[in-house]
């Protein structure tokens, strides 16, 4: 029903606009157990789905599936708990600047086919203050929230370091993991904080930022899939040299021969391609497998970038991702999609004989040469 009536209609109104409505649709539900209630009849049948076969854990963090909404869905923090009863694990959200940002000027947000999204964003955030405030509804709850964080825009390069730090301390106590997106194409020059030298700045002071106020929670590095293999050497012996838990990949593609495919107006412009493209999923996958096979799987990956079925899911989950992540995929599958991926997981564990969904990480990544 979603794919035949109401995506055709949502594909009519302005992108923004509509999944701004949405998340606080789903805010709204959380007013109520009977409401929450009311919500999971969007599940897949109607329920959410509990397996003990499906578990992940990464260090002390217990996910109850690997599916985990991306960062860039809920960016404010007022839809994780609704996010939850639909199936996910749990949200990454954000990015999280430490000031308020109004992000590029509008339009900046399309569905160029079904599927398949555009941005140029900008890193529009409300600012830590009001993430905070919101997450506070969430905190000791059952679903897993991680924050990904980044700089306002007009931070120079060399004070990357302190605006990553105050946005960890602000939201410490209300994050089980942290993502550092330096990765996102929407912003001038933020890219370049991917270098192996502005990126371990960044990393160290995040790690000193965490041992001022507790543990050092997880902590994860998000890459651009357009990142050459040596450019990702450079972040993974950032990541290894600094005791992080791994990395995430990856965050929409800014390639120009993918962007022309959706109309040559689009190839050079600073945006960014995400959801159902062959291959943006391919770039995204390639990393994984790349990123796993260069460490021995020693490091965890989250895996991101057109996940929109079971197929595309297992696809990422065999080349070394532990954890998947998923943002344009709920906007063009609707809100059963957790559901389903979960079911299909299980029913290939089922038809494998194969014990728990952790069983088959990397499996595909360790056969390549």
């Amino acid at each position: 029903m979603f794919k035949r009536i109401v995506s055709p209609i949502l594909d009519r109104l302005d992108s923004e606009t509509w999944h701004n409505r949405a998340r606080e649709l789903l805010h709204l539900s959380e007013i109520s157990p009977f409401t929450l209630k009311l919500l999971e009849l969007f599940a897949y049948k109607g329920k959410r789905i509990f397996n003990e076969r499906l578990k992940v854990k990464i260090e002390d963090i217990e996910f109850d599936n690997p599916l985990v909404v991306g960062a860039g869905w809920d960016k404010v923090g007022r839809a994780v708990k609704a996010l939850y009863r639909l199936g996910f694990a749990g949200v990454e959200v954000g990015t999280v600047l430490q000031y308020p940002q109004p992000g590029n000027a509008k339009p900046r947000q399309f569905v160029l086919a079904p599927g398949v999204a555009l941005n140029r964003l900008g890193f529009n955030s409300p600012g830590m203050n009001i993430v905070a405030n919101n997450l506070k509804r969430y905190k000791n709850g059952s679903a897993v929230v991680g924050v990904s964080i980044g700089k306002n825009k007009n931070v120079p390069k060399k004070d990357a370091p302190k605006a990553h730090s105050a946005v960890i301390k602000k939201l410490y106590k209300y994050a089980a993991f942290f993502v550092i997106n330096v990765s996102s194409p929407n912003t001038p020059g933020l890219r370049q904080l991917q270098d192996k030298a502005p990126l371990a700045k960044i990393v160290k002071a995040i790690n000193r930022a965490m041992d001022k106020v507790g543990k050092r929670k997880p902590l994860f590095v998000k890459i651009a899939p357009d990142l050459t293999n040596s450019a990702v050497d450079d972040v993974i012996e950032v990541v290894i040299e600094n005791k992080l838990t791994g990395i995430v990949a990856t965050n929409t593609t800014n390639n120009s021969d993918i962007k022309a495919k959706y109309g040559e107006k689009w190839r050079n412009q600073m945006v960014g391609i995400s959801g159902n493209d062959k291959d943006f999923r391919q770039m995204a996958t390639d990393k994984i497998a790349y990123i796993y096979k260069k460490t021995r799987g020693r490091i965890k990956i989250i895996g991101v970038g057109g996940v929109n079925d079971t197929k595309s899911a297992l696809e990422k989950i065999m080349s070394g991702a532990s954890l998947l992540q998923i943002v344009t995929g709920i906007r063009g599958e609707g809100t059963s999609l957790p559901g389903k991926i979960n079911q299909g997981i299980l029913d290939y564990l089922d038809k494998k004989g194969i014990e728990n969904v952790e069983r088959i990480v990397g499996i595909r990544a360790k056969k390549l040469h």
